[in-house]
């Protein structure tokens, strides 16, 4: 519960972003043209956007209900790590763990974040615990349990069967047993297998696994030590006053410290009472290592595809070494101080995480608001491109991911450009025509034109002539840290 609650504060007050926003896209289409986009792109979240789709249309797809069922899957973790912890570790570490989770900066900023990464970290504790209860009993019944929970957990992100690798050296240190690793092997191949259509179509759109990170060992060693764990992601820092961002970004390194510290004294201390220190090392170390070590080393040598949110799925592991560290200091001074340190620290990124226009400067409810404020049935929108150098030309990529953020706000206007909608084409964004092409209707009278500052800039000075070569001068009515309204008017 608690968890759930943290990660539901003010989440309808902080902007939903462009990843949001293609979920909401993918999700509002019907089961054929989802088969049909995952066919080309993003087939690596069809499961998540399959859910997502029912979700909707129960419950709505306001931002708070398109991010409620992060919230609920970051309880549903922390049930799992409290579980996990009662079988490895003491009542205490357990219950100790299970709040060191449900507070991770990590975790506070997937609960509202409509994307899939935190039912990963769910699917991957609980089949953590299974496998330890399978490694444990006689039954074949958590095998199969197992194996059923591991292949849930691939299809929802296929980065989880690293943790399964992980889960192979858990078994050889913890298990002398032949017929025990031999079970496992079965079940792990099993689930690989019954995953295998997502694998081999996510492996077909490579691209899709993330790569847009970099090559640097010192900003993927940053990224992993403190980012992983103890930031989530960030604002932008037109976003937010220059104090508060330094704020913030002082706090994660101190989080992080105090929380790196911790993992270092639960491998190196005399665990407190009740804690089997082997246990717990051999379940949590290569659960929260292996992952991270391989995905981190292949984007320095291969490819730059490590982003720290795709490793949520090794954030229970984290908050168990925590706990399991914090355990060993036995010196209440230093215990209450670092927790003190710890409880402001991640109390000033979550300030961080939930300011309006949080997640990398969107500040689309805010534009979508003004729009709404100030638009009239029969008036017109415009859209503009983002990934062309002017208004000219067929565009893929434009502000029109507003729209799928906040449609309602657009409902009752007349898109300019839009040739063809994602669905129709199979793709995130559809078409888009040149505004140049457009023959505007001589009844519109008021055209609102939403202009990213993250396209280029030649694209708003070279639309602004269009329109008024046409008879319509601009009013900027709203300006944000990436996005600009502008309301042009018929000179009458």
């Amino acid at each position: 519960m608690v968890a759930t609650l943290l990660a539901t504060i003010m989440s309808p007050t902080v902007s939903l972003w462009t990843d949001e926003s293609i979920t909401l896209s993918a999700a509002s289409r019907t089961p054929t043209q989802l088969w049909a986009l995952l066919q080309h792109i993003d087939a690596v979240h069809g499961v998540y956007y399959a859910f997502v789709n029912g979700w909707i249309h129960l419950f709505g797809d306001s931002s708070f209900s398109v991010r409620l069922p992060s919230a609920l899957a970051a309880g549903a973790t922390a049930l799992g790590i409290l579980f996990l912890g009662r079988l490895v570790a003491s009542a205490a570490t357990a219950w100790t763990a299970a709040i060191v989770f449900a507070t991770l900066p990590r975790i506070t900023w997937g609960g509202i974040e409509a994307r899939p990464f935190i039912f990963a970290a769910a699917a991957a504790v609980w089949a953590t615990y299974l496998l330890v209860r399978a490694t444990r009993s006689a039954s074949r019944a958590f095998w199969v349990a197992y194996g059923a929970v591991a292949a849930l957990g691939v299809a929802i992100n296929i980065y989880l069967a690293l943790v399964i690798v992980g889960h192979a050296v858990t078994v050889l240190l913890t298990s002398r047993d032949r017929r025990r690793i031999t079970r496992f092997t079965v079940s792990a191949v099993i689930a690989l297998a019954l995953a295998s259509p997502v694998i081999l179509l996510a492996r077909s759109q490579q691209s899709q696994l993330g790569d847009q990170g970099d090559r640097n060992v010192l900003s993927i060693a940053r990224k992993v030590l403190v980012n992983q764990l103890f930031l989530g992601e960030t604002p932008s820092t037109d976003a937010a006053p220059t104090w508060f961002t330094r704020s913030w970004q002082i706090a994660a390194v101190v989080a992080a410290a105090i929380g790196l510290l911790a993992i270092v004294l639960a491998i190196v201390r005399r665990p407190a009472v009740g804690d089997d220190r082997r246990v717990i090392l051999a379940v949590a170390l290569p659960w929260l290592i292996v992952p991270t070590a391989m995905i981190a080393a292949y984007a320095v040598l291969a490819s730059p595809i490590y982003q720290p949110r795709y490793l949520t799925l090794a954030a229970p592991a984290g908050a168990l070494l925590i706990a399991a560290g914090v355990r060993t200091i036995r010196a209440r001074v230093w215990a209450a101080s670092g927790a003190i340190l710890y409880v402001v620290a991640i109390g000033i990124v979550f300030a961080s995480q939930r300011i309006p226009f949080a997640k990398s400067g969107s500040d689309w409810s805010a534009a979508a608001a003004a729009v709404e404020r100030g638009a009239t049935t029969g008036d017109a929108v415009y859209f503009a491109p983002r990934d062309t150098d002017g208004p000219t030309g067929t565009a893929m990529l434009t502000s029109r991911r507003i729209a799928y953020a906040y449609p309602a706000a657009f409902e009752n206007l007349r898109d300019l450009t839009l040739e063809r909608t994602g669905a129709e084409t199979a793709t995130l964004d559809g078409f888009s025509r040149g505004l140049d092409a457009v023959a505007l209707p001589g009844d519109i009278d008021r055209i609102w034109a939403l202009y990213s500052k993250k396209g280029p800039a030649s694209v708003r000075s070279e639309s602004d002539t269009l329109l008024r070569e046409a008879g319509f001068h601009g009013t900027v009515v709203w300006e944000g840290p990436s996005t600009t309204v502008i309301e042009y008017s018929h000179d009458d």
